[in-house]
């Protein structure tokens, strides 16, 4: 395979970079209008002109220009009537858009705002939010449902700890700014959707396949898997769950991927082929109109989205025998899909699904010529392997970088995972068509069940096997770049078999191993104390060398989400490699010493400063809620999560008066010291 047999690269190169230039330059639509204008009449003008001829290069350019396009057309801020951009408002009106997902305390939905009521009218505006009903107000919101709203809407807030996931970006590409904890009395429900709706009709779908689940199956752990894998919903995966499958290097199992989509059109082109002729147009479009009926069924969620369209064009590329090279075809879709969607290109799932599938067609059929056995069984098997480790291979740099783990039995997981999947898939959705009927639909219920089971305790197994999971690998974009440079290299030299390639990987090495060397070295020697952000809490990280202790209350060091979600990035960054917990008393004033800097801990209310030495005070819960014991401090003080919002303001004012040092966690996010 050279460039020159992927042609459609050019094009998706250009597209990407439209999309990125539109995010980080922001044009206006105007000039946006003007280039592209600019590039189709260089491009007709070519084609008209013989002497013009070289002006046609300028034509792949009009995916450039379709790529700023297309990402500024999509981000709804940039419309006048935006929410974000309509000042102070009273009421507004709001349509759920989305699956219901229920939480410990609430019910959760994103909504389509249409309407804001300002001084007493009502006007037409655009904009998307997230809405959180409290579950005492006894409402739970469906899809279509109409409700008027009072505004408490608050903006998303970025993150507020050292390399923290981006909540705030990641529902910004999905047009979503805002979000509102409702309690009874904050809204009224005002109506329905009138007509009827694709989204609205496959959100019922998936209603109706939480329903019969729920009927069927026992467990939180074997709901949450059926939903996953059969209808795309992850609502009911519980962390435990999503731990084990990401320990085994499964994890793509529990989203409707392009591996379920292969498994249903195996199936499919079996069933059909008993009574169709494959090589007539009637069944390639009974297995596509098929297979989009999947994707309306599991809600037409991005990812279902995403897997469908991308293996429908590889069908229909085949199909018209257009299939020489199947990764034009590959990136076909991909353009498509981004020009649709612009900011999918930054989505996870998006780029690891195109990379496997990628490496899938450049790698596979080399690899499964390596071994050959007679026995159909371990056949299969060597296929399955060489189709994990080809994915594996080409999503590794990217894996490493945004989940700095790395699955180190991912070839004993996968074909287990992949036999009883390709029996699961089948028989979940024929449940679904089958569940009402007496004991045909329960004994197929209890075939289903028995599945799950297995494959749940299948991959607790091999997620508890001794080094089931290598953790901490925290790599840079820059790393990122080297390794896919290896990966291409060697790819090349067994294509070309030219000693330049085995130098050229040689050289990536040498970079990869300085780099990694020094990073050791820095790690080795850093010390620092971070006061972290933590909503409603509080806690202390004191990392020396490579060594980390979390300082804070019993419950939240037990708490496994505030290592995940607070801490987890963080550590890996800094090369953590023991880590400890120090539990501190819910109530109490402590001292933190160490060899750097001594801090004290309020936590009770009006408690005396144990010594004016101290260099940082850290108040929680209130424990001051004026400055007037602290005269005396010249200190810093920090204010953390714990503290209510009218006490933060009240000091706030005082230190700016007093002019004394003061930390809010809220406003800043964590405070990091180094030594």
């Amino acid at each position: 395979m050279n460039l020159r047999s992927i042609p459609v690269l050019r094009y998706f190169i250009l597209l990407v970079a439209g999309i990125y230039l539109s995010d980080w330059y922001q044009p206006k639509l105007s000039h946006i209008y003007i280039f592209i204008s600019i590039t189709l009449s260089l491009g007709i003008i070519s084609a008209k002109i013989t002497k013009l001829r070289f002006l046609r290069q300028t034509i792949p350019f009009l995916f450039f220009g379709i790529g700023l396009a297309s990402s500024y057309l999509f981000n709804q801020k940039n419309q006048s009537n935006h929410i974000t951009k309509v000042g102070q408002f009273d009421h507004y009106m709001a349509m759920v858009d989305s699956y219901t997902e229920s939480k410990p305390k609430s019910y959760k939905v994103t909504a389509q705002i249409f309407a804001i009521k300002k001084n007493g009218k009502w006007r037409k505006v655009i904009g998307k939010t997230m809405l959180y009903f409290n579950k005492e107000a006894q409402v739970v919101p469906q899809y279509g449902e109409i409700y008027v709203l009072k505004n408490t809407l608050r903006e998303i807030e970025p993150p507020k700890n050292p390399l923290e996931f981006d909540y705030k970006t990641y529902q910004a590409r999905k047009n979503i700014f805002m979000h509102q904890f409702l309690r009874e009395g904050d809204f009224i429900k005002a109506g329905d959707m009138k007509g009827w709706s694709l989204f609205q009709f496959a959100n019922s779908l998936n209603v109706y396949t939480h329903t019969v689940f729920k009927e069927i199956l026992d467990t939180p752990k074997q709901m949450g898997v059926a939903e996953a894998m059969i209808g795309g919903m992850k609502a009911e995966l519980d962390f435990e769950t999503k731990q084990w499958y990401s320990a085994t290097g499964a994890i793509h199992a529990l989203a409707v991927s392009g591996m379920h989509v292969v498994i249903l059109f195996v199936v499919l082109n079996a069933l059909f082929g008993l009574f169709l002729n494959k090589k007539k147009p009637t069944f390639l479009i009974v297995i596509l109109v098929s297979l989009w009926s999947y994707a309306i069924f599991t809600g037409l969620s991005p990812s279902v989205c995403r897997s469908t369209l991308m293996f429908s064009m590889i069908q229909l590329g085949t199909y018209l025998r257009r299939d020489g090279n199947p990764v034009n075809t590959l990136l076909l879709s991909a353009i498509v899909l981004l020009i649709l969607v612009p900011t999918w290109l930054y989505d996870v799932g998006f780029q690891l699904s195109y990379l496997a599938v990628l490496g899938i067609m450049v790698l596979y059929p080399s690899l499964q010529r390596l071994f050959y056995f007679k026995w159909k069984p371990f056949r299969w098997i060597w296929e399955i392997s060489a189709i994990s480790i080809s994915a594996q291979i080409f999503t590794l740099p990217l894996s490493l970088y945004y989940f700095h783990q790395f699955p180190n039995y991912f070839l004993l997981a996968n074909p287990i995972v992949s036999l009883i999947s390709s029996a699961m898939l089948p028989v979940g959705l024929l449940v679904l068509f089958i569940a009402k009927i007496p004991f045909l639909g329960a004994a197929l219920g209890f075939i289903f069940k028995w599945l799950i089971n297995i494959l749940n305790y299948s991959v607790y197994l091999i997620a508890e096997l001794p080094h089931a999971l290598t953790t901490g690998l925290s790599i840079s974009a820059t790393t990122v770049f080297l390794l896919f440079l290896v990966i291409g290299f060697a790819l090349l030299f067994f294509k070309n078999k030219e000693i330049k390639y085995l130098k050229l990987i040689a050289a990536v090495c040498i970079i990869l191993s300085i780099s990694g060397a020094s990073q050791l070295y820095h790690q080795n020697k850093q010390k620092e104390i971070t006061f972290h952000f933590i909503p409603n809490g509080w806690g202390i990280s004191v990392i020396e060398g490579r060594s980390a202790i979390f300082i804070s209350t019993d419950s939240l060091c037990k708490e496994p989400l505030i290592y995940q979600f607070h801490l987890k990035n963080y550590y890996d960054a800094r090369g953590i490699k023991n880590f400890k917990t120090q539990v501190v008393a819910e109530e109490g004033n402590f001292f933190i010493n160490n060899k750097w800097q001594n801090i004290q801990w309020i936590k009770t209310p009006k408690a005396p400063v144990l010594d004016s030495k101290i260099e940082y005070l850290v108040c929680s819960e209130n424990a001051i809620k004026d400055l007037k014991s602290l005269k005396e401090f010249d200190g810093t003080i920090v204010l953390d999560g714990s503290n209510k919002k009218w006490v933060v303001e009240k000091i706030k004012e005082e230190a700016e008066t007093q002019k004394k040092k003061l930390v809010v966690l809220y406003d800043i996010g964590s405070k990091t010291l180094t030594f």
